[in-house]
């Protein structure tokens, strides 16, 4: 599976699925990161993983959807004006 097709399949989710499956990224990345690097306990770890999981998830999703929202003005601002609206 190529990388463009990846990134056509995530897009594809509805916005809360992209936004768990970047959660469920950072929640990986960030349990080895915090107990090997920053030489946590494995249950500090864990609970850090998870804060971080869940913040960046609300942070994508809140980010995401302002930016759907504002992408989506412009689309419908850019059509120009409707049949019977014209002068």
């Amino acid at each position: 599976m190529s990388y463009s097709a990846i990134i056509l399949r995530f897009r594809q989710y509805a916005l809360i699925q992209q936004a768990a499956i970047a959660a469920a990224f950072v929640l990986l990345i960030y349990i080895p990161y915090s107990y090997f690097l920053l030489r946590m306990s494995f249950t500090e770890s864990i609970a850090m993983a998870v804060y971080s999981a869940v913040l960046f998830m609300a942070i994508y999703y809140l980010t995401s959807r302002f930016i759907l929202r504002k992408t989506r003005k412009l689309a419908v601002q850019s059509h120009g004006p409707k049949k019977g609206l014209r002068k």
